[in-house]
């Protein structure tokens, strides 16, 4: 019966149910409809905050996230199927049966999609809860974006293709477009820029305006902000060095400089071109042809000309709207579109300024228009933007945007900008933003122009040298001054200006003063901003500007500023790199104050307490690379800082950037629900640098009790990009640390962690989506990690994850199991370096039901590393290739060791490192390092090689058991390679083998056809490159070959390795390079440690290889006999640079002996060369092994430089040497020198040499040089700069009593040969800038009687040889040379450098000294003595270098001060007991570098001279720290001292054996993160501060 009732109920329930359900939809109609309207009405609301947010971040620039633009979209689908339905209700209402009865019909079919949507409703409505909905992404230059509102006109698609093909051309490194003002040549490079991004053409784009007044800081900037990275030096030279660096890091980058007038020298911005980096291109703008031609050196031009009258009118069309379709506007429309003349930004911003216009206003416009003729271009776009300007909407955007005028135009700060608007009065409150504005040129002379017309700005362009002001009723009429970046003679007593609103003056002289009483006649000043100022003290007139709402004094140098506490009406105050050291107490009466920016002040040490609490309208607070010391409250009733509590009581701060060095001080509930915008940075060793373009970041270093404040949660649910270092007590990251799965977070970095085991465990209850906008993830020093995702992950975890980083992380055996599939869809970047246990980079674990046939494809991936994994064997653990091979035999590949088959059923198939079960379809850089797999690749004919076909970087280093890299059939697929390097494979004896045993099937004809650069190097057991008759490379650039001693021949014909090893081969056949070699475009050759090769080249090669070869550099090569194929010397002619290092049989470089028949043609080949360098060449005897005779000509040379050649008894022949028109320096160092130009016999008279560019001669540690050139002859050094012979002491320098006889007869009266010296003194002086003077002729000069200017050019002095012990310094030489700026004093004997008293004139010589160098004076003990204050007079001293001076007991006596000091190196001094005195290193406010090395008896740096204990010492620039080889250094100092370092960056500490801490007392290193072992900063550690990282040093 049970069984029967069960199924009675099954059947009621199967057959009523529905019936049930059926019915209640009818009868519940009106309920349904209701609900769905409340539902819908709801889920616009969630719809309209959304928006606000979009519109929000679409203001600030941020891309919106995909996931809400797709709700977005959901919305709108479903609110238009709601109101279908909803339209529906009235059919619904409609009765039947005569109107007795509902129609139930209806009712029922509309009740039901009504239920369906509200449930759907509601289900959207819960997912529009965005905690943010928009990024903002990470840049690489330009390029990635469309050109917004790009047309593509068929007359620029033209110029476009060329430009683009220009670009692709080898051969072309400057690409030029110019064309008037307007016509789009910003717009068309940007285009250029997009299409070279999309078409993988470079990999980096970036774009610098240069303008009219270039800025070198800004234009390197730009560039900087392009590559993503900061500038750490602050010289503009500096700067130019690390951008240049940066930019030869970047295999192809192009490089855009927008808008150049006139020559922009690269060098100076750090713009690599040519030959320094082929794969770095410059395209460039203007509007003169001259500047680019001329100016730049560009011969590739391109004309971009005013659009075609049909081009013209469909842009105009476009952009003016549906109005002019009317016939009668149109007449109109046509005719102003034609008075545009093509341009496109009259055409623009005319027909956008008049769409929606009436017929009167288009009429009205035209007549404006017409006012100009044809000519008159720049009158006419004028017009134009005047027409845009008139049409704006509200009197705040017009004020704006004559604000942007009165700036610089193409960096204009959004942050600025919001400051300056907020001092106007234009904006009431202040939502923080970066970034930055450009303004066209054309806009920003437009506004500058309006501004002055209309509202009397008196604003000058930046770089304007103002010579006078204006005069004094245009003052008293004018409403703003802008002055940025000009030149000023001076500032007004008095600036008689009552109706002006705005001051802006960047300033660019530092001599520039401000006079106290400027601003008496300002009193309606609402905005002032004076950049780059120095004020000791702030002018009294401040307190007179009642109204001051913004005050910006950045980059000043500021003292006293307690006088801005006066300015009762200030909202903004603006203190960035100021350098303050106080923030006065009176800064508290500020209450109005809405943002306070005191970034980058590492020298701000104290804010009194209760002045930032009292601020209670901040808003804004930035404290980036600023103030560190906060105190405690309740700890300290007597503190003398601000706690970190007082910014609790800030209710409307919504910004704050802060750094917290020690988090046991963070008050409880510190952190807000209001903060929107954070840069937050708690515990010591952080830096400010991010590479990320995100708005809120933590840097977190934090124990366990701080890690579970509330606070701190809150801000990691809304954190971007987020580092965390030492986390304690954590095991899971994202469990623990969020519960969420931080849903925000789109970078994360974890380092220095003893505990964490997984970032994601999806096997702990109730899991979430974890990390579903991560896109980077950074794993360092994670002792412990065991998983990044334990367990299967729910859906769309990682979905968004582009990089994966993972270093150091020892117990970790593979990144992710094939569970966390869709989490690697979108990597693109894949780094694992220095686990030791790796073993694969996907597992498949147990149970995971994954379908064993389908490869995981990686379609996105265009990089991945892998460096020191010693377990590491495959990419995956389950390989279909793997098990195919233990079923079926590999196709049988040659041995090329033993001719034997190396793959056989019987024998073991090694493990690839690449399979099936995973796809790379697009890999671009592939680098393996260290590890020890035996094959990368299958060996099958085409096995996986598809999966390469994007390749164009591999590296492999350091792995031990490769044998060969590649089969002849998997390197055809790698037609994209342009760069392969391999080094240090030890076994390695081919780069690629051949796939049959067939002797066609040998190499021949195009391999690698894109190659571009291949370096081989420490690979010992190489023999060859490959095998076969010919290989052809037709875009290799550089070939690099180092430590390859088995390498003889780089390609050979088809016989064994073992043959070639063995030297089975004819001589001939012993040649680096033969006729199997075709090289046609190489331009860079490195061969180093070659010691087996007898030759690099055969007599005989391919026709055209090597043609174009400009830079060679041989090194190491001891059995190499000649450079250059004596009969093919012309083949090199293009060569540009020549480098031949430790080549010891090398007895000649240049063998010209087959030219000699030569002599009749009267053909003169005239070599490249420019840069030659010969250095440590034992057995070298002559550069060149006879005089060409005008048969080959070395007019081009630059440089020559022999060192350690003690063969070589002269350097040039005559002929050689007559002929050097472009000869810029002469360097010999440590030669056999006899004489410099060899004689030449058959001359019938003296020769003249002449050398027009000769500036540097330098000749070193030539003892047997006895003349120039040994017979009669002249010459002339007409701007020669630097002379510095030290010990020469066999050829006099100088004629005789330094007059000039040079050129005379070389025997005196009783006809007794003269020697004859080097230069005429009087000849060469008046140009010298630097000169070497020995002891005897530096006493000729004390003596003789010169003309005071003979010497005015000479800024660095060298007095050497002073060989008697009891020898004096001349110091009464010194006064002779007023333009001093450098003194070198080198080899002498005497104990005391500077006389006990000193005259006038010496006083004045050296305050004018800058630079003093010290060396080689072993009896030195004392730079000056005590009672002589000497330091006094050197207050202008930046440089001091003392070296070898082994008597030397201190540098100073102990009361000494150096103000000005920024460089202090100290070497190799055995006596020197300390550096400094604790009283002279308080003096030391400049330095900003300071090396001690080799100086045996240092046991301190800084030594006490009686001050107390706990005393205070600030290096307020000291920037780098180098402690080298200090055997007795225990200590910085030994004295109870507080030291602090606010700029720190740099500490390298190398072989300093008993340096046990650095200092006892207290210490503050804020910007310090690693302490260096060595100078090459390949080795550093860290371990929580500066003392406890020197003590962890020697355990």
């Amino acid at each position: 019966m049970e069984i029967v009732s069960s199924m009675a109920s099954t059947v009621v329930e199967l057959l009523f149910d529905p019936i049930r359900r059926s019915v209640s939809r009818v009868y519940n109609y009106s309920r349904n409809v209701k609900s769905l309207e409340t539902h819908m009405e709801e889920l616009s609301d969630i719809k309209t905050r959304v928006l606000h947010s979009v519109e929000e971040a679409t203001n600030k620039t941020e891309d919106i996230e995909d996931d809400v633009e797709k709700w977005l979209a959901i919305v709108d689908d479903i609110t238009e199927e709601a109101d279908r339905v909803l339209k529906d209700k009235d059919k619904a209402k409609k009765r039947c049966f005569m109107g007795l009865f509902p129609n139930l019909m209806t009712r029922y079919r509309v009740s039901t999609e009504i239920k369906s949507i509200a449930e759907e409703a509601v289900k959207i409505s819960l997912r529009g809860k965005f905690d943010r909905v928009s990024y903002l992404p990470a840049r690489r230059g330009i390029g990635d974006r469309s050109v917004k509102d790009y047309e593509a006109f068929e007359s620029r698609r033209h110029v476009l293709d060329e430009i683009l093909e220009a670009l692709k051309d080898n051969d072309v490194n400057l690409v030029g477009v110019y064309g008037m003002t307007g016509v789009g040549k910003t717009t068309i490079v940007k285009k250029v820029a997009e299409q070279v991004k999309a078409n993988r053409i470079f990999d980096v784009v970036v774009l610098a305006v240069v303008s009219k007044t270039p800025h070198l800081r800004e234009i390197q900037g730009e560039i900087a902000d392009g590559l993503g990275f900061k500038f750490e030096a602050e010289t503009n030279s500096g700067r130019a060095q690390r951008l240049h660096e940066r930019l030869k890091s970047e295999r192809k980058v192009l490089v855009i400089l927008d808008d150049i007038w006139e020559r922009l020298e690269l060098d100076d911005v750090g713009i690599p071109s040519g030959s320094d980096h082929r794969g770095c291109k410059i395209l460039m703008t203007s509007r003169d042809r001259n500047a680019l031609y001329r100016g730049m050196d560009t011969k590739k031009l391109f004309h971009l000309q005013v659009l075609l009258e049909n081009e013209a009118w469909n842009l105009f069309k476009n952009m003016a709207g549906d109005a002019i379709k009317y016939p009668d506007l149109q007449l109109v429309a046509v005719e102003v579109a034609k008075r545009c003349a093509g341009l496109p930004i009259l055409l623009v911003t005319v027909a956008s300024a008049l769409k929606d216009g009436d017929l009167s206003e288009w009429k009205d416009a035209l007549e404006r228009l017409k006012r100009f003729d044809k000519d008159e271009i720049d009158s006419r776009v004028y017009s134009a933007l005047e027409l845009s300007y008139t049409s704006l909407k509200g009197e705040e955007i017009k004020s704006v945007f004559l604000l942007c005028g009165q700036l610089e135009p193409h960096r204009i700060a959004i942050l600025d900008l919001l400051k300056y608007t907020v001092g106007l009065g234009l904006f009431k409150r202040i939502s923080g933003a970066d970034g930055m504005v450009k303004m066209h040129d054309v806009l920003h002379y437009f506004a500058a122009s309006v501004a002055s017309r209309d509202h009397r700005v008196f604003a000058l362009s930046s770089g304007t040298v103002l010579r006078e002001w204006p005069a004094k009723d245009m003052l008293e009429q004018c409403s703003a001054i802008s002055l940025p970046a000009c030149k000023i003679s001076g500032l007004p007593e008095v600036l008689n200006c009552p109706k002006m609103e705005s001051f802006i003056l960047y300033n660019e002289d530092p001599s520039l003063k401000i006079p106290d009483c400027l601003f008496k006649g300002t009193k309606t000043l609402q905005l002032m901003d004076m950049s780059r100022v120095q004020l000791p003290t702030l002018p009294s007139s401040l307190q007179f500007l009642e109204k001051l709402q913004t005050l910006c004094l950045d980059s000043c140098g500021l003292g006293d500023i307690a006088l801005i506490g006066e300015l009762k009406m200030l909202k903004v105050l603006s203190l960035i790199g100021s350098n303050i050291v106080r923030l006065p107490r009176e800064i508290g009466k500020l209450v109005p104050l809405q943002l306070l920016d005191l970034r980058d002040n590492p020298t701000l040490e104290i804010i009194p307490p209760n002045v930032l609490s009292c601020l209670t309208q901040l808003e804004d607070l930035y404290m980036e690379n600023s103030f560190l010391q906060w105190g405690v409250e309740g700890l300290d009733s007597r503190r003398n800082n601000a706690s970190l509590a007082e910014l609790k009581y800030l209710p409307y701060l919504s910004t704050l950037y802060l750094h917290i060095t020690d988090p046991m001080i963070l008050p409880k509930d510190f952190f807000s629900k209001k903060l929107e915008r954070f840069k937050i940075l708690i515990g010591e060793g952080w830096d400010w640098s991010s590479k990320r373009e995100t708005t809120t970041i933590m840097k977190l270093k934090i124990s366990a009790s701080i890690q579970s404040e509330e606070g701190i949660h809150l801000l990691l649910k809304r954190t971007e990009d987020l580092h965390l270092d030492g986390l304690e007590g954590v095991k899971s990251v994202s469990y623990e640390l969020d519960g969420q799965g931080f849903p925000s977070l789109k970078h994360l970095h974890i380092q220095n962690s003893l505990e964490i085991r997984y970032i994601v465990d999806s096997t702990m209850l109730s899991p979430v989506v974890d990390f579903p906008f991560l896109v980077s993830l950074s794993l360092d020093n994670l002792n412990k990690l065991e998983k990044i995702c334990n367990g299967q992950p729910v859906a769309e975890s990682f979905s968004k994850l582009r990089i994966l980083k993972v270093k150091s992380c020892p117990m970790l055996k593979n990144l992710f199991s094939l569970h966390m599939e869709r989490g690697l869809l979108q990597l693109e970047e894949i780094s694992i370096i220095d686990c030791k246990i790796m073993e694969v980079i996907v597992a498949e674990e147990s149970g995971g039901g994954a379908d064993e046939d389908e490869a995981i494809k990686l379609t996105q991936l265009r990089t991945l590393t892998l460096e020191y994994l010693p377990q590491f064997t495959s990419v995956s653990s389950k390989s279909n290739a793997a098990s195919i091979s233990q079923t079926r035999p590999e196709p049988l590949i040659t041995d090329v060791r033993s001719n034997e088959i190396a793959s056989d059923t019987g024998l073991r198939t090694p493990m690839t490192l690449f399979n099936k079960k995973i796809e790379f379809p697009n890999l671009e850089d592939l680098k393996l390092s260290s590890i020890e797999v035996e094959k990368i690749w299958q060996d099958q004919p085409g096995e996986l090689s598809y999966c390469f076909v994007r390749l164009t970087s591999l590296i492999v280093e350091g792995c031990r058991n490769l044998k060969y890299l590649f089969t002849t059939s998997m390197v055809e697929s790698l037609a994209q390679l342009k760069r392969l390097e391999l080094c240090d494979c030890v076994p390695m004896e081919e780069i690629i083998i051949k796939n049959g045993l067939g002797e066609e099937e040998n190499v021949r004809g195009m391999m690698l056809p894109k190659l571009q650069f291949l370096m081989l190097k420490g690979l010992p057991n190489l023999t060859r490159f490959c095998a076969g008759h010919l290989i052809q490379c037709c875009f290799l650039q550089e070939l690099w070959i180092e430590n390859c001693p088995a390498l003889k021949t780089f390609i050979s014909n088809s016989v064994s390795t073992d043959a070639v090893s063995n030297n089975q081969f004819e001589e001939t056949n012993s040649t680096l390079f033969d006729e199997k070699v075709a090289f046609s475009n190489i331009e860079k050759l490195n061969i180093v440690g070659m010691d087996n090769l007898n030759m690099i080249w055969h007599t005989e090669f391919h026709s055209d290889s090597f043609c174009k070869l400009k830079v060679l550099k041989v090194k190491q090569a001891n059995k190499l006999l000649n450079i250059f194929p004596p009969n093919m010397l012309r083949r090199f002619q293009n060569l540009e640079h020549l480098e031949v290092d430790y080549c010891a049989s090398l007895e000649e470089v240049f063998d010209l002996r087959s030219l000699t028949s030569e002599k009749e043609s009267h053909v003169v080949t005239a070599f490249k060369l420019k840069y030659m360098y010969v250095w440590n060449l034992q057995k070298l005897k002559k550069v060149w092994n006879t005089n060409p005779h005008g048969i080959l000509s070395f007019q081009n040379l630059h440089l020559v430089n022999a060192w350690k050649c003690p063969s070589l008894k002269s350097l040039f022949p005559t002929s050689v040497a007559i002929g050097l028109p472009h000869l810029e320096e002469l360097k010999l160092h440590t030669c056999g020198v006899e004489e410099i130009v060899a004689e030449e016999e058959r001359l019938g008279e003296a020769p003249k040499f002449v050398f027009p560019k000769t500036s540097s001669f330098i000749l070193w540690d030539l003892p047997k040089l006895k003349s120039f050139y040994p017979g009669r002859h002249t010459s002339e050094w007409p701007v020669l700069k630097k002379i510095d012979v030290y010990l020469c002491d066999e050829v006099p320098v100088f004629d005789s009593e330094l007059q000039s006889t040079q050129g005379a007869c070389t025997q005196d009266q009783l006809g007794i040969q003269v020697q004859q010296p080097l230069f005429s003194f009087e000849k060469v002086i008046p140009n010298l800038e630097e000169l070497s003077l020995n002891v005897k002729d530096a006493a000729k000069v004390c003596q003789g009687q010169f003309s005071a200017d003979l010497f005015y050019r000479l800024r660095v002095l060298e007095l050497q040889c002073f060989d008697g012990a009891s020898a004096e310094f001349p110091f009464g030489i010194l006064h002779r040379f007023q333009s001093m700026e450098k003194l070198v004093v080198t080899r002498g004997y005497f104990k005391e450098l500077f006389p006990c008293q000193l005259v006038d004139e010496e006083e004045h010589t050296l305050a004018r000294i800058r630079c003093l160098e010290l060396f080689n004076l072993p009896d030195l003990e004392k730079i000056w003595n005590q009672d002589l204050r000497v330091d006094q007079l050197l207050q202008n001293l930046e440089t001091l270098e003392v070296r070898s001076c082994d008597s030397l007991i201190n540098l100073a006596p102990s009361t000494s001060t150096f103000g000005n000091l920024t460089a202090l190196h100290v070497r190799d001094c055995k006596a020197l007991k300390y550096l400094v005195t604790s009283s002279t290193a308080r003096s030391l406010v400049q330095l900003s570098v300071m090396s001690i090395k080799e100086c045996k008896m240092v046991t301190e740096i800084v030594a006490s001279n009686g001050d107390e204990a706990g005393n205070e010492i600030i290096f307020r620039k000291l920037e780098s720290l180098k402690l080298d080889c200090l055997a007795s250094l225990t200590c910085f100092c030994s004295v109870n001292f507080t030291f602090r370092f606010p700029c720190l960056t740099e500490v390298v500490v190398t072989n300093c054996p008993k340096m046990k801490t650095f200092s006892l007392g207290i210490l503050s290193t804020p910007k310090l993160l690693k302490v260096w072992l060595s100078e090459e900063k390949d080795k550093g550690q860290w371990i929580r501060d500066l003392n406890i990282t020197i003590q962890q040093l020697h355990i």
